[in-house]
């Protein structure tokens, strides 16, 4: 069994695998926080209650942002802004399980995340190429880091089957 292969490691400590989930369970943190003010904006009297107080700031870089950022958020709709939140909250468990699994050691969760990080190469691609409104420091960041997951995973993944070839 593969789960075996991982066992010579020290459950204690802190390996490739580990350093993986934890990115994971950050990006699950930072998409948690990210969803929760969202769902505080479906409210119509807290998104008045921003731009009253927006409205307060001095005329600064960081003042136009947050009205930029107000705005978009505003032109959504509810509707939209509904399905954004539903769609990051799968997202989130995602996350969650890949994070949880791999810190364990987890055979199907190294798969899962091969799955999951691989499938996003090609829209981070499209959206470097394509996209207009993204940092493209940022989204080729992305692509690198998903690009190092996967080919770090399918490694992990040869050398346990190696490993079990050889042992049983």
């Amino acid at each position: 069994m593969h789960d075996q292969a991982h066992a010579k490691r020290p459950i204690a400590g802190i390996d490739g695998l580990r350093v993986i989930s934890f990115i994971k369970f950050g990006k699950a943190a930072l998409l948690l926080g990210m969803t929760y003010g969202l769902y505080r904006l479906r409210r119509p009297d807290l998104v008045d209650q921003l731009y009253d107080w927006l409205n307060s700031l001095a005329d600064t870089f960081e003042r136009r942002l947050l009205e930029r950022g107000l705005d978009w958020v505003d032109s959504l709709g509810i509707d939209r802004l509904n399905n954004i939140v539903i769609a990051t909250s799968a997202y989130i468990a995602i996350l969650l399980t890949e994070g949880t699994g791999l810190f364990f050691h987890k055979t199907w969760a190294e798969w899962l995340t091969i799955v999951a990080s691989g499938s996003l190469i090609p829209f981070e691609l499209w959206h470097l190429i394509y996209g207009q409104h993204h940092n493209k420091w940022a989204v080729f960041a992305a692509i690198v880091l998903n690009v190092v997951i996967v080919i770090y995973l399918v490694r992990v993944l040869r050398a346990a089957r190696r490993a079990r070839q050889l042992h049983g």
